[in-house]
């Protein structure tokens, strides 16, 4: 299995079609970067979680969206001729989703994606520290909302 969904929370039921198409993103974005066979898992939980791992792993004592972390140093960490390996976790926060959602308009499933594919990005390497990083992300952000998702 490439990706594990696991629900912490009661704020949420993830339905088997979303997760066929969460997984499928997923999987999608692994074979692109040359990590088929790697492992991620996606976990959905509440604020005081993320608080919980924003403040020991970022310093930072404040809930948060979304929450990436690496297995991989870089994508050449991958043993060749190894099967399956574990390239990072997502930890989603489902209350900050169901507060997103409201200002974007659109659905807790398309938000949830949304976030579940912007981890994944991070655990791929990419980032939005200046305008040029950002604009890449997002332009990769939308291509999978828009062939996964709809608009």
């Amino acid at each position: 299995m490439s990706v594990c969904i696991t629900c912490l929370t009661d704020e949420i039921k993830i339905s088997e079609t979303f997760s066929k198409q969460l997984i499928k993103a997923v999987d999608l974005l692994l074979e692109e970067y040359n990590l088929a066979g790697g492992e991620v898992g996606i976990i959905l939980s509440d604020d005081q979680y993320l608080a919980s791992l924003n403040k020991k792993y970022r310093n930072k004592d404040a809930p948060t969206d979304v929450l990436s972390f690496s297995f991989l140093e870089t994508a050449d960490d991958k043993v060749e001729g190894v099967q399956e390996f574990a390239v990072g976790d997502i930890y989603i926060s489902v209350e900050r989703a169901l507060e997103q959602k409201e200002q974007a308009g659109h659905s807790l499933e398309k938000e949830v994606f949304l976030l579940a594919v912007h981890g994944m990005l991070h655990l791929l390497g990419f980032d939005h520290d200046d305008e040029k990083d950002k604009h890449l992300m997002q332009n990769k952000e939308k291509e999978l909302l828009n062939e996964f998702a709809g608009n």
